[in-house]
């Protein structure tokens, strides 16, 4: 027989728990008039049909259709078959700080056209704060209908999110900001806060808000090789070469040597590619007829997650096209805001059709 309960609380949490839900593995049904219990530090959701019935912040409540308006309706359609009994999930989150690591598992790509090689490999790591502002958009946003939720499983869903949340917001910086890799060698406070702001509009997506950030940023030391494997700067060639010069040209005292150099290296990289790419075509005019490329070879050197941007260079497209692919359903990828994210998995996929 269900349990029906004059009383919702929570009475223990278990370390490091974020989300509980009461009570525990089913259905709860209460009576009108019962009393909620809201702890500091914790937020109350009552949920029914996948709708948010009502929030509750700490303090003692006493539920009635006052404080529960979507009650009214169903008493009046006759859904509790004129019991003074309600049913409903309620999970208590946690809105307390939350400390997080994080570190690049893989370089973030950070596009700067106005700047060559056009793009930066990045690499860092250190600790973040958040917690959680809007407890009903957080638990969609974490999948956390559940009987628990820990910290851990919110942060193996928030690193990878927080790895493109960077990769989108430093890219937007660098163009902003016109940095290049000279700025992006080692990132001043100044960097570090205004991408702290920038991604404090991500984390309102997700119902969170970071408290604090504390993450070292710095140019991975081969950026100019992995951003050239990429494919990164082949159509950037006589920029980079105007750039170099006109920096010698305009700072005589030398103050963007450092930019230079990684310039001229640019050129040097790049005219090892070009000098590559001639002599394969050569190579490819020998022998007839040529042999089609391995569809999912194509992606080798592909990141593991990557903007429409990044795949359409990857695949030699235009970025429209990839978005129509996306839209087709034929390329899978993940919407977080109003931006794609395509995982190198993925594209393999859609390359083996």
């Amino acid at each position: 027989m269900a349990q029906i309960f004059d009383r919702v609380a929570i009475d223990a949490w278990q370390r490091d728990e974020l989300v509980q839900k009461f009570p525990p593995g089913g259905l709860g049904d209460i009576k009108m008039g019962s009393q909620l219990i809201v702890n500091p530090g914790e937020t109350c959701v009552f949920v029914r049909g996948g709708e948010p019935m009502g929030t509750f912040t700490p303090g003692r409540h006493t539920l009635t259709t006052e404080n529960i308006p979507l009650l009214t309706n169903m008493i009046e359609r006759g859904l509790f078959g004129g019991k003074n009994v309600f049913t409903a999930d309620v999970y208590f989150v946690k809105t307390t700080d939350i400390t997080m690591k994080w570190g690049t598992a893989n370089p973030i790509i950070v596009e700067h056209p106005q700047r060559s090689p056009g793009a930066s490999a990045i690499v860092g790591n250190g600790t973040y704060v958040t917690k959680v502002k809007d407890p009903w958009r957080f638990l969609n946003a974490m999948d956390a209908f559940r009987n628990s939720t820990r910290q851990d499983e919110v942060k193996n869903r928030l690193d990878p999110m927080l790895g493109v949340m960077m990769q989108d917001k430093l890219s937007e910086l660098a163009i902003a900001k016109n940095l290049g890799p000279a700025q992006l060698q080692s990132f001043s406070k100044e960097i570090n806060d205004l991408l702290a702001g920038l991604l404090q509009e991500e984390f309102d997506a997700i119902g969170m808000v970071l408290v604090d950030f504390n993450i070292r940023l710095a140019l991975h030391p081969k950026s100019l090789e992995v951003v050239t494997n990429m494919g990164y700067g082949t159509s950037y060639t006589a920029k980079q070469q105007a750039d170099a010069f006109v920096a010698a040209a305009s700072n005589p005292a030398g103050g963007s040597m450092g930019d230079i150099g990684i310039g001229a290296m640019g050129m040097a990289a790049m005219q090892n590619l070009q000098n590559q790419q001639a002599w394969q075509q050569q190579q490819a005019q020998q022998t007839q007829p040529a042999a089609p490329a391995a569809p999912a070879g194509g992606s080798a050197a592909a990141p593991d997650v990557m903007t429409p941007g990044q795949a359409a260079q990857i695949l030699q497209v235009t970025e429209e096209d990839i978005l129509a692919a996306i839209q087709d359903g034929s390329l899978k990828a993940r919407k977080i805001g109003n931006a794609y994210r395509i995982s190198k998995a993925a594209l393999d996929e859609f390359l083996a059709g």
